[in-house]
Order: C-alpha cells, then sequence, then structure tokens
C-alpha cells in the first residue's frame, strides 16, 4: 500500500507539465444536444467527459489558487537556482529514462540516458549543471513507461482527466504507476511520507513555475478550455512519441501547431 500511494505522489510533477505545454489558439464550444454530444464524447474518445470535466474544474481551482501562487513565489528565486534545481530533478530521472529505454529497444538511447548521468553526476556536481546537454548529449524522448507499453502496441484507451494529475489515459496512467514503483530513489533517499510529499511537490512547482503564462492565455482565449487542453495534450503526447502529425479527432478543437511543441 505504501508503494502505490507513493506512486501517484511520484508523478504529480510529471503529469502537471503534461497539462501544461499550450498553444496559444482557440477553440470552438461544444454542442449542447444531448444526441450531438454523444456523436462527440465517442468521436473524440472521451465517454468519461462528463465526469473528466468535473474533475477538471477542481484541478483548474487547485492550479489556480494553490499551486500557482507558489509557483509564481518559486519564480522570485534566481535564475541559476532555479536552473540547479531542474537540473538535479532531472538527472534523478534519469534511472527511469534508462530502464524504459532498455525495454524500449532503443539502446543508443539507453547508453546515452547512462552516459548523461555519470557525466552531470561527476562533472556537474551532482546534476546541478547540465553538462550533458553542453556536450552534445540531449536527454531521449518518451522515456516513460506508457511509452514503452505503446512501443509494444498497447492502445491508449479512452480520454480521462486525473485528480491533481490531469489529462491521461489508461495507458499512460498505468505506466505512472510503473515509473513511480520502480523509482529506485523512493527507497534510498525519500523514505517516509512527508519526503515523498515535499520531493514531488517540488518537482511539481519546479515544472510548472515556466508555464504558468502559458496556461492562463490558454484559458483566456479558448471557447472551451476542457475541449483545448485534451487537444493539446494529446498532440504533445503523439509528438514525443513519435507519431506522425495528423488530424485530431477533436473535431471541435483547433489543432494545434507541430511547432509548438517543445
Amino acid at each position: 500500500m505504501a508503494a502505490l500511494a507513493n506512486t501517484a505522489s511520484l508523478r504529480l510533477a510529471a503529469a502537471i507539465a503534461a497539462t501544461l505545454p499550450l498553444m496559444l489558439a482557440g477553440c470552438a464550444t461544444p454542442p449542447t444536444d444531448p444526441a450531438a454530444q454523444r456523436t462527440v464524447l465517442d468521436q473524440t474518445n472521451d465517454p468519461l467527459e462528463p465526469m473528466n470535466r468535473a474533475i477538471f474544474d477542481f484541478n483548474d481551482k487547485a492550479y489556480t489558487y494553490v499551486l500557482f501562487p507558489v509557483a509564481r513565489g518559486y519564480n522570485d528565486l534566481p535564475t541559476p537556482a532555479r536552473t540547479g534545481i531542474h537540473n538535479v530533478i532531472d538527472n534523478l530521472g534519469e534511472p527511469i529514462v534508462f530502464m524504459n529505454k532498455g525495454l524500449q529497444g532503443d539502446l543508443s538511447s539507453a547508453v546515452t540516458t547512462v552516459a548523461r548521468f555519470l557525466v552531470n553526476s561527476i562533472f556537474g556536481f551532482g546534476g546541478f549543471v547540465d553538462v550533458a546537454s553542453h556536450n552534445e548529449l540531449p536527454e531521449p524522448k518518451a522515456g516513460d513507461f506508457g511509452a514503452t507499453l505503446y512501443t509494444y502496441g498497447i492502445g491508449e484507451g479512452p480520454y480521462l482527466v486525473l485528480p491533481l494529475l490531469g489529462p491521461s489515459n489508461p495507458r499512460d496512467t498505468v505506466g505512472m504507476a510503473a515509473d513511480g514503483v520502480a523509482d529506485p530513489w523512493g527507497y534510498v533517499f525519500y523514505t517516509t511520507y512527508p519526503e515523498q510529499f515535499g520531493v514531488v511537490f517540488g518537482k511539481g512547482i519546479d515544472l510548472l513555475s515556466s508555464r504558468i503564462d502559458d496556461y492562463e492565455q490558454a484559458r483566456k482565449t479558448s471557447l472551451d478550455f476542457y475541449a483545448f487542453l485534451r487537444s493539446s495534450y494529446r498532440q504533445n503526447r503523439r509528438f514525443d512519441l513519435g507519431e506522425k502529425p495528423g488530424t485530431d479527432d477533436d473535431f471541435y478543437d483547433a489543432p494545434a501547431d507541430r511547432d509548438s511543441h517543445p
């Protein structure tokens, strides 16, 4: 039970990051007729949309009134300090990336991940300085277990909005759980609940701090913010998985521009 509780917590930061890389575009409002709504639910692969929207509203309030104020305070720290914290967080995530790249059969990326971890840990003062990226060793994409399941042909399933964790789907939810359980640092450094909460909260605030303006601007310019986030999440996720850009299945969403992906 402790491992499962740890799992959900450890993925808060990553899920918030997936929620917030938004593109500034508008959306059309969803239909109000019940029959037309059912067509939309089927078309968008969002059969749980009423429940998802309720959770989305809760998340939006939690971000706006709790997480955003903390993140703005975090942004008052000197830039070198924030950059260093971000680099350390990324470096601690390298073992999970290595595991998943190995399972995906991407041995080249797995070797790159090991090299990044060693270089940054030894020459980057424990990862505080991202020496590896400055020496043409970029971090591989899709180093999570959800991407590993995708590699083996597992479909994403219906769209889900998780409390606080944000946009997801059954495949990536299972992936988040697996990555949380497999994280070696959770068994070594932060083994108590206060430590786990502190680490997770720090990761979430670090990831959120650079995306507040994008989130708030998108909320102002989107006629249906829920549908916009759903489309943005799916397109960003498919881009990370290496899928070719195509027509988004949210037919009342304005598709995001591929050039807007991080």
